[in-house]
């Protein structure tokens, strides 16, 4: 399982029709990497159109006035929509129908074949939304789904091999097209000691920074069982800053000042200094029980940070382990505290995991390398190729 190859340009007389459909473009992960596609893949090469099944979402408001974005408003039991998306379908005649996730795969299989366009049906699977939950109805209608549908792929190998197995399809099927990141927004910082007091760090404050939403696939309660540990066996002045929102704060909230930790373990919330945030703390930590490609881990790399994870899912096609960062085994407090204690000690080996974890984005992760890979992905699918596709200039 591997991406498509990447092959030379040619010109072209007319674009490749793509048409993207979302459950929506809220903040998220996913919805990060529809937007770069919408706006990095070359306009002149390619044209896209957006299909939000739910709604508009926050995200959409990122998106080159370029692109139309239509919302059908998916109600519940909406036996009509795959007839509203049939028809956009119709209007917009794409060669390519891209749907992402298990929320619209169905409906969009509906209106492919309702709209009986020559075009080919792409899903992609990004990671499970529920967690580990995946009911054996919806494994039965996966398995029947790709059947009729023309091309699968995953954002990593775990990801391709884990659904693969789980719903019975045959893993050959899928391809492989890796997540990218931006590596010029997300970088080190030239002017790290001014950031670093722009934002109230301290100079001999080691910050260690979790992006990741407060539920509990995320793994922040064993993070500060694991916090406790670091903090309790060392005298350096540490910060562990857990950035994002969800369910979970209050309870972990509590924790924290149960354990007399509110001053070392903090939960600013949600934030839109991400990228700053990353260019100043000293380590980043990523405690999730399940993960398929993680857009945090990416940007924690690009800004040269070393990477501490549990051995699951795509990390392990992340994270370099020994010399990008440190796997540790999922659901084991201790291991975590070790690896995070490592990294505290030991600033030399830290500074040089950063580095190497920088290159590695650079190299295999980056945007502009995401974007390739797509560009001739679409190209192979689409039932008449008539031309290379390109990504956009920076």
């Amino acid at each position: 399982m591997s991406a498509p190859p990447s092959v030379g340009r040619v010109a072209a007389a007319a674009p490749l029709r793509v048409l993207q459909v979302v459950h929506g473009l809220p903040r998220g992960g996913l919805e990060n990497g529809v937007v770069n596609l919408l706006n990095g893949l070359s306009r002149t090469e390619l044209q896209q159109r957006v299909a939000c099944l739910d709604s508009r979402g926050e995200m959409a408001d990122r998106v080159s006035s370029q692109v139309s974005i239509d919302v059908l408003h998916r109600r519940r039991h909406d036996l009509a929509l795959p007839l509203r998306l049939a028809r956009l379908i119709r209007g917009f005649r794409p060669q390519v129908v891209h749907c992402r996730n298990w929320n619209t795969w169905a409906d969009t299989v509906a209106a492919h074949r309702l709209a009986r366009c020559r075009c080919t049906l792409v899903w992609s699977f990004h990671g499970f939304a529920d967690g580990h939950w995946f009911p054996p109805r919806r494994r039965i209608a996966s398995r029947a789904l790709s059947l009729v549908t023309d091309r699968l792929f995953a954002v990593c190998r775990d990801a391709a091999q884990r659904f693969a197995g789980l719903v019975g399809i045959p893993p050959e099927r899928f391809d492989v097209l890796y997540n990218g990141v931006d590596c010029r927004r997300f970088a080190p910082s030239e002017q790290r000691a001014g950031l670093r007091r722009a934002l109230g760090f301290a100079d001999d404050e080691l910050v260690i920074l979790t992006v990741a939403s407060l539920t509990p696939v995320k793994g922040h309660a064993r993070l500060l069982e694991a916090a406790a540990q670091v903090l309790a066996g060392t005298r350096r002045r540490l910060r562990f800053l857990w950035l994002g929102e969800g369910a979970e704060r209050e309870r972990l909230q509590a924790r924290i000042g149960a354990l007399g930790l509110g001053r070392q373990v903090q939960l600013p919330g949600g934030s839109d200094r991400v990228s700053q945030q990353l260019a100043a703390a000293d380590l980043f930590v990523l405690p999730s029980e399940l993960e398929a490609m993680s857009n945090a881990i990416l940007e924690a790399m690009a800004s040269g940070l070393p990477v501490v994870a549990h051995a699951v899912g795509g990390n392990r096609e992340l994270v370099d382990h020994e010399h990008s960062g440190l796997l540790c085994p999922a659901g084991d407090a201790a291991a975590l505290a070790g690896a995070i204690g490592r990294l505290v000690r030991n600033d030399a080996e830290r500074r040089a995991m950063g580095a190497a974890a920088r290159r590695r984005a650079e190299q295999i992760f980056s945007l502009d390398a995401m974007l390739v890979r797509y560009a001739d992905f679409y190209r192979h699918a689409a039932p008449v190729a008539p031309r290379r596709l390109v990504a956009a200039a920076p």
